[in-house]
């Protein structure tokens, strides 16, 4: 009894250590030029800030840096939600809205190799396969400032 419950002590200590690793990480953009007069796309909205998953924003805008979060980093399919990370560091920032940026997954050779030993058989055999995603779509975000605001 005393080793299991050590071991679920031992459990939750690693996953909150590993969860304290994750941070949200914002890097400042710098350029000389940084009015953008924008060329719309599609959008939704998601705890007051606008996120525009297709495209960038209607209206002229400016960049205020890059934001990335690991345990944000895959792409929601339905264009829903966004990590509470990158919502924080986005208002931290003074954003007004974030652009998604699509990061597409990298692929991997898939093989694989086979032993038999049935019905007194024996046998080996190999094969290659397909290329498959070995990740999903992940994300990162530019966080804008609109320029037009009343």
């Amino acid at each position: 009894m005393k080793h299991a419950v050590r071991g679920r002590l031992a459990l939750v200590a690693i996953l909150l250590a590993l969860g304290g690793c994750s941070t949200t990480r914002f890097y400042p953009h710098e350029a000389t030029e940084n009015v953008h007069p924008g060329k719309g796309g599609s959008r939704f909205s998601y705890q007051g800030l606008d996120v525009w998953f297709n495209g960038e924003p209607s209206r002229p805008y400016e960049i205020l840096g890059y934001i990335e979060d690991p345990r944000g980093l895959y792409a929601d399919d339905d264009h829903r939600r966004v990590e509470t990370g990158v919502l924080e560091k986005a208002r931290e920032v003074g954003a007004d809205a974030l652009i998604e940026q699509i990061i597409p997954g990298r692929t991997l050779p898939s093989s694989s190799m086979m032993f038999n030993n049935g019905f007194g058989r024996r046998g080996l055999g190999m094969g290659m396969g397909f290329d498959l995603a070995a990740d999903r779509i992940s994300v990162k975000y530019i966080a804008v400032r609109y320029l037009d605001k009343p």
